[in-house]
């Protein structure tokens, strides 16, 4: 089977917004912020010379802009990653053809070509117009839903064949 579509700066960035949510990398990156901005605290605090029941206050109060202190990696990592989208990944942008067999998966332009066994994927995503095919934690490819060069007949028939060969 064989579909065409165009990928654009937004389907790379939402592939990267996807990654932000469901990696273990950007988790433990998460994490790792927020357990600095309450170190930040912590020392803020002491150096400042509160007793330790000012400490414990603090650190509850630390609580209400955790929320915003976790979205703000997101926010972070996105806009840092729109300034080089073109630069970094102007190979990854434009029309694919994308050659599906029993065995694998080709998806090819006139600058990249990426070849990946059906057994070499670890995990499988979607939004509500891609695929995001995981081949490690943070290599994904991003593939749409419904291929230009289908009708809906065949994009249906895609689609099956896809959730199948991925275990959905």
């Amino acid at each position: 089977m064989i579909a065409t579509f165009s990928i654009t700066d937004e389907d790379l960035i939402a592939q990267q917004k996807n990654a932000i949510k469901n990696t273990k990398f950007h988790r433990k990156s998460r994490i790792m912020q927020l357990v600095v901005f309450f170190i930040f605290v912590i020392y803020i605090f002491v150096i400042s010379g509160f007793s330790t029941n000012d400490l414990l206050f603090g650190l509850a109060l630390c609580l209400i802009p955790a929320p915003v202190v976790w979205k703000s990696y997101e926010i972070a990592i996105i806009r840092r990653y729109k300034r080089g989208i073109l630069k970094q990944h102007k190979n990854k942008i434009g029309t694919f053809t994308l050659t599906l067999s029993e065995e694998e998966l080709i998806k090819e332009s006139n600058n990249l070509t990426e070849k990946i066994q059906w057994d070499d994927l670890s995990e499988f995503k979607e939004d509500e117009t891609r695929y995001f095919l995981y081949t490690t934690d943070l290599h994904a490819i991003t593939i749409k839903k419904e291929p230009d060069n289908l009708n809906e007949k065949e994009i249906k028939e895609y689609q099956a064949f896809i959730k199948r060969k991925v275990g959905v």
